[in-house]
């Protein structure tokens, strides 16, 4: 006779009075990369970085606006009442002047504040990034939480109704006297042992639970144990090191707004310098009522501006700019050592759980094995009550073990993708559901003749190793393939032809940061042609092969256009379609280490 656990009526009604009590709808929830896409954009921290990233591109507006000429229009309709040898005279005058005023030099000033700007700029992106991986982590973490529980209540609750059976059985021996009431006892206190763990339980759940309703807005209904396909190149730790440290957005940011104070040194250089300004300014239209002995009816004028710094704030803006830029390095620098050292705690402790998984099937399933033992030597009076009841207490723990090695997997392998930047493309190409057997779990009756089974291996995949394929010298095809797709993406580039630009990319690309294809080509279509003289020279590529159709080249990309210009690194990831290959991911990597810079010395006059 099994019995039930008395609902927490006091429980209830407090989820109840704050709107989480457990929803019973009977929809079917959707898989785990489904619910990221859907809910990534709503979350607060996503739209604030948005946000920062549109308003990025407005400074940027704002600066390059400085490059052009400033127009001036005057207007002026005055009346005077004046005295000429002792007689009042009313005059009206109506007067219109323009003038265009241009800064034809400032030291170069005005360019290397746009390129700070633009590094600001792909800094916001990188935070964009960052934020993105960092929710799609919390929401991954929580839906392996919440399985987790769920999976170990079931558990417990199978072992509570095992406890419930011996208890039965222990009270009928009792009251044929044939063992001490103290046996009963015994049972009594594993069994609220159990129910108080129950109970905790669902304590966490609850909060899991509410959690995971605030960061969806649904219901956490039907979910399944989650799991990510291990890729061959997650198994080399120095490769997935390497790119970390290419990819990882905080990083990226780091070192792009380390390259912005660089750019800022060189505005703040350009104030030691005179400004030169071209003026123009024309006098359109004279009215005066009446008409004065003399004045100016027409005129035109041209004037040069120079403007000499004196004083000592140019040398304090350059030394405030060469110090900060300092400590933008050394922000960085440890920003790298504290994602070396998280990289390579969260590897180890990934390899741990994923070598010892086999172990802990392999003790459930022991475990199983010694319970269905010790029972039937209970029955016949060859074990004692505290052995059955310890053997029953092992078999739980073993079960959860299990459980929570597999849910450390996710949230550990998660967690070194998102330091990759890699975990929403890992979720949408490389989720799988991974569900733990009934009979694991001890939910499902498991027969004796798979107790008495050999012990099997269940998902445990071997650690795989990362195989780096150097690019063929002279004999590749590939490779020469590639190179002349990129030099021709790159001549389509600059010859501003949007159409044919766009042929190197695949039809459905994916821009990634929540833009649709559709948002990427109006983007890109602008930028692309209303550039001024665009310059692309691609330097020091390599070219690495997946083993599975796809290639990706790395390169050092230097653009100009007009008085801007950039370099990043940059990673294309290319596929075969049709025959031709074409562009599936675009990723720009951590910009090159940037030249530290020397104080020149103090000019004269400052």
């Amino acid at each position: 006779m099994i019995r039930h656990l008395p609902a927490p009526r006091r429980l209830a009604g407090l989820l109840a009075a704050l709107g989480i009590g457990f929803a019973t709808c009977g929809a079917h929830a959707e898989a785990l990369p489904a619910v990221v896409d859907k809910v990534l954009l709503q979350q607060p921290s996503v739209r604030s970085a948005q946000a920062l990233l549109r308003a990025a591109d407005a400074q940027i507006t704002q600066v390059r606006s400085d490059f052009l000429p400033s127009l001036g229009l005057t207007y002026r309709n005055s009346d005077a009442r004046d005295e000429t040898q002792g007689q009042p005279l009313n005059r009206n005058i109506r007067r219109s002047d323009a003038s265009l005023r241009w800064n034809i030099f400032n030291g170069g000033a005005d360019t290397n504040r746009l390129r700070s700007i633009g590094l600001a700029r792909d800094a916001a992106d990188a935070d964009l990034d960052e934020v993105l991986e960092r929710v799609a982590y919390d929401i991954t973490e929580n839906y392996a939480d919440v399985v987790r529980l769920r999976q170990t209540m079931d558990s417990l609750n199978a072992t509570i109704a095992r406890q419930e059976r011996v208890e039965a059985n222990v009270a009928r021996r009792v009251e044929a006297g044939r063992i001490p009431s103290a046996e009963l006892d015994l049972m009594h206190v594993r069994l609220i042992q159990s129910r108080t763990l129950l109970g905790q339980l669902r304590a966490q759940l609850g909060t899991a639970e509410y959690r995971y309703r605030l960061l969806t807005g649904q219901a956490p209904e039907g979910l399944v144990a989650p799991a990510i396909q291990p890729a061959d190149k997650d198994g080399d730790i120095d490769g997935l090191v390497e790119r970390i440290h290419e990819r990882n957005p905080r990083l990226r940011a780091a070192l792009q707004r380390t390259a912005a104070r660089q750019a800022d040194i060189g505005v703040a250089r350009g104030s030691f310098f005179p400004a030169v300004d071209l003026s123009y300014s024309k006098r359109l239209d004279n009215t005066t009522i009446p008409v004065p002995v003399s004045d100016s009816d027409r005129s035109a004028q041209v004037q040069v501006s120079i403007d000499i710094p004196l004083g000592g704030k140019n040398i304090g803006r350059h030394t405030e700019a060469v110090e900060r830029h300092q400590a933008a390095q050394a922000d960085a620098d440890d920003l790298l050592l504290k994602v070396s050292k998280e990289i390579t705690d969260l590897y180890r402790q990934f390899a741990e759980a994923r070598e010892i998984a086999p172990l802990m099937e392999e003790r459930v399933v022991a475990a199983q094995r010694v319970a269905a033992a010790y029972e039937l030597h209970f029955e016949a009076g060859r074990r004692s009550l505290n052995d059955l009841s310890i053997t029953q207490e092992d078999l739980f723990n073993a079960q959860r073990a299990l459980i929570e090695n597999r849910a450390q997997q996710t949230t550990l392998q998660a967690q070194l993708l998102g330091l990759a930047g890699e975990l929403r493309s890992a979720l949408r190409s490389r989720y799988r559901p991974a569900p733990i057997a009934a009979e694991l779990l001890g939910t499902a009756p498991f027969s004796p003749a798979l107790v008495a089974a050999p012990l099997p291996t269940l998902e445990a995949p071997p650690t795989p190793v990362m195989e780096l394929v150097e690019p063929a010298v002279g004999t590749g095809t590939p490779d020469e393939q590639l190179s002349r797709q990129l030099e021709a993406w790159t001549s389509a580039w600059t010859a501003q032809d949007f159409n044919r630009y766009r042929t190197f990319y695949v039809a459905d690309f994916n821009p990634g940061k929540g833009r649709s294809t559709t948002d990427w080509e109006t983007e890109r279509r602008q930028r692309l042609t209303q550039a001024t003289n665009p310059g692309v020279r691609i330097a020091n590529l390599k070219i690495r092969a997946h083993g599975d159709g796809h290639l990706s080249t790395r390169f050092i990309q230097h653009y100009t256009a007009g008085h801007y210009r950039d370099t990043v690194r940059k990673q294309l990831d290319w596929v075969k379609v049709d025959g031709q290959w074409k562009i599936a991911a675009e990723t720009v990597l951590a910009a090159p280490p940037p030249a530290r810079p020397s104080v020149p010395p103090t000019p004269t006059g400052q």
